[in-house]
């Protein structure tokens, strides 16, 4: 079906690598891993996205004749979990989860209507503090998940609300002035300009608002350009969460965008996006939504963020080349009365953390040798006794051992 596919074993395995190391990262900045359904209740997904993003979501009839939906994001069902079960729980709450979400779309998730997230939620903390921390623990998973080259752009959603506001034009033109600058649509906003009667200078800030993109001068040629309270507050929260995120220790790898503009219309505050090695997608996403958590009964300030595992996965095998399976320890094979041996050589390997296959059909030596190449494990077992077996690595030649002398040698990481 277009804009679904299979993961096939090796990518299957990044995938889920990735996964385990981002939750592994989160859990060391004490977020506490929790799981919501992939089907919400429309009620409850209304009561959290725009009318764009609810067009964009599965929609179907449950026996009941209520309308439920296939989730496109997990903040919306993590607020839901945070203002009921977790009603009680005290502020401020660290959460983090996995799962996929879905898009009618296909151009929302490059060229997929499914995708895999990891994300994180810190609810009812309000300020730089806070949210520095999640884009320190953005850039961390990052690097958690193996890219070693990146960049995270930080912006903030009310530096534009307080240029919209300042500027005289009628709520749809401000609609798709939105839409074009989201999209960095530059003829189609200078196209939407023209028709409107702003003064020069208006018209210059919107038109140079894209561009405003740099270091710590940005702030200040920003703060030279807008005449608005809530823009000039939004810089000066900008201004701290930079000098944070330098005591963070990832001011390298910062850059400010004053032009950026997320698609969903709960962000209140600093937002941010990172990015890795020539992908021109953001792997990563953010930002403040003070609003939300108070639509669901529980007023609360929030910040949180989503990594996409497709693109994380797909950027790995970009830099580290084809993508290999982890090799399995051990091939263990049998023949005549060996089975039973195998059996408990297995589990005892098992037991010590490492990877065995045991055979399902008896084979020869010469058989076995053919079995082991084609599974690809380290070592070959091969067990036609139960008092002794043959042990043979890559590259060496068989020894014959006890079944407890062989597993000891494994668990020591010991060659023959």
């Amino acid at each position: 079906m277009p804009g679904f596919r299979d993961l096939l074993p090796a990518e299957a395995e990044v995938l889920r690598e990735a996964q385990e190391s981002l939750l592994a990262e989160m859990r060391r900045w004490g977020y506490r891993h929790v799981i919501t359904p992939l089907v919400e209740s429309m009620d409850v997904l209304e009561l959290g996205l725009g009318r764009e993003q609810r067009r964009r979501l599965f929609k179907f009839t449950d026996g009941d004749g209520d309308v439920v939906a296939l989730v496109g994001e997990r903040t919306v069902p993590v607020a839901r979990l945070a203002a009921g079960k977790l009603r009680t729980a005290p502020l401020p709450l660290r959460l983090c989860y996995a799962g996929p979400v879905l898009s009618t779309d296909e151009g929302r998730f490059q060229q997929r209507r499914e995708t895999y997230q990891v994300g994180a939620e810190l609810i009812g903390a309000p300020g730089a503090v806070a949210d520095a921390e999640v884009i320190a623990m953005a850039a961390r998973c990052m690097e958690a998940a193996g890219i070693r080259r990146y960049q995270i752009d930080v912006g903030h959603a009310e530096f534009f609300h307080g240029i919209m506001d300042a500027v005289k034009l009628p709520d749809e033109v401000k609609a798709a002035v939105r839409v074009a600058l989201a999209a960095r649509d530059f003829v189609a906003l200078e196209s939407l300009l023209e028709s409107t009667p702003l003064r020069s200078a208006e018209h210059e800030l919107l038109l140079r608002f894209p561009a405003l993109r740099g270091g710590a001068e940005i702030l200040q040629a920003a703060g030279g350009l807008v005449r608005n309270r809530r823009s000039e507050t939004a810089l000066a929260e900008l201004a701290k969460v930079r000098e944070l995120l330098v005591a963070h220790g990832i001011a390298q790898v910062v850059s400010l965008d004053l032009g950026a503009i997320r698609d969903f219309d709960y962000y209140t505050g600093v937002i941010f996006e990172g990015y890795g090695p020539d992908l021109g997608r953001p792997v990563t996403q953010g930002g403040r939504y003070d609003g939300l958590l108070a639509r669901f009964g529980r007023p609360a300030p929030a910040t949180g963020f989503m990594v996409q595992l497709d693109l994380v996965t797909e950027m790995l095998a970009r830099t580290s080349g084809p993508v290999t399976m982890p090799r399995l320890d051990a091939a263990v094979a049998w023949t005549g009365a060996g089975l039973d041996t195998a059996l408990r050589i297995g589990s005892t390997l098992r037991l010590l953390g490492m990877r065995a296959v045991v055979d399902t059909e008896a084979r020869e030596p010469a058989r076995a040798k053919a079995w082991w190449t084609a599974v690809g494990a380290a070592n070959l077992i091969h067990c036609d006794s139960e008092s002794a077996v043959s042990w043979m690595a890559s590259g060496q030649r068989p020894k014959r051992v006890s079944p407890d002398e062989v597993a000891s040698h494994l668990a020591g990481g010991a060659g023959i």
